[in-house]
């Protein structure tokens, strides 16, 4: 998994739900990079984007159905406590 996916991951599981423009401040990488990634992380159905108003109103959110995600939150959260 490459870092930028890494902090899309774990911002997603520490923020929820959030409009796709303040997750790339917040992961602090260019739009179309978070862009790229995202569409990568939709079609293996790890995250879900919901559309909105306008081309950049997206909001991102983990896909809870999917039994791999589980498994990465909490992969993510056993790596959060040994670096913390």
């Amino acid at each position: 998994m490459n870092s930028t996916r890494w902090k899309i991951l774990v911002t997603l599981l520490e923020e929820g739900d959030i409009n796709i423009t303040k997750l790339a401040k917040k992961c602090s990488v260019r739009y179309d990079v978070l862009k790229h990634e995202v569409d990568f992380l939709e079609r293996r159905g790890i995250v879900e984007v919901i559309s909105g108003d306008g081309v950049r109103a997206k909001i991102i959110r983990i896909n809870y159905s999917n039994p791999k995600v589980i498994l990465l939150k909490d992969l993510i959260e056993e790596v959060k406590d040994i670096l913390e």
